[in-house]
């Protein structure tokens, strides 16, 4: 699992490290909301673990819109570790414990961890937009989600419905290409006219 830390010192980023343990293995520090952004363009945390006090009052009033599911990884506030704040920890570890570090959609895997996807025995590693844009679909598979959504979800802008589409077509082609997902076949992305794209099982109607 990879978690990203945003703290306000080095210090309590190392606590916070120490306090979690084993529960990950990567963590990405940074010290404030800018380069947390910039860290999520390159390279999508499995968790983004905050604490309070390193968001100003602006920051926390976005942070609750950014939490949507689907939006951005699972995101967890707490406030700076204490010596005696054991129960807290233990929310901590139990929360982070409970994050999804593997999807399975039919025989179509993906895996958080490794940051891969795989069909069947055959596992694949794709370039950080493709990844992000399946994991996109695997977070809530069984949903037609629209491409200008698909958009701002990986992409992190708006643009017009033509643009995305064509956008997230091209991808969506190469994603295919790279892990043998026939449209006859294996047709796990499908194309809803006029809505978007759905992540399903082939026997999904």
């Amino acid at each position: 699992m990879h978690i990203l830390i945003l703290a306000s010192a080095s210090s309590v980023a190392e606590e916070m490290q120490v306090t979690l343990g084993d529960v990950a293995d990567r963590y990405t520090v940074v010290a404030a909301w800018s380069d947390a952004i910039s860290s999520l363009e390159h390279d999508r945390p499995d968790l983004i673990l905050i604490e309070r006090g390193a968001l100003t009052r602006m920051e926390l009033a976005i942070l609750s819109d950014l939490a949507k599911p689907g939006r951005w990884p699972p995101l967890l506030l707490v406030d700076a570790p204490a010596a005696d704040a054991r129960d807290g920890v233990m929310v901590t570890r139990r929360f982070v414990q409970s994050v999804p570090q593997y999807y399975r959609i039919g025989e179509l895997r993906i895996d958080t961890r490794r940051k891969r996807a795989g069909l069947g025995g055959r596992w694949v590693a794709l370039p950080p937009i493709q990844y992000r844009l399946l994991l996109a679909l695997a977070e809530r598979a069984g949903e037609v989600i629209a491409c200008q959504q698909l958009l701002r979800l990986v992409w992190g802008y708006d643009a017009g419905e033509i643009e995305a589409r064509e956008l997230v077509k091209v991808h969506i082609r190469q994603i295919r290409r790279r892990l043998g997902l026939d449209p006859e076949e294996h047709p796990y992305i499908r194309s809803v006219r006029g809505f978007g794209y759905v992540l399903a099982p082939p026997d999904e109607d």
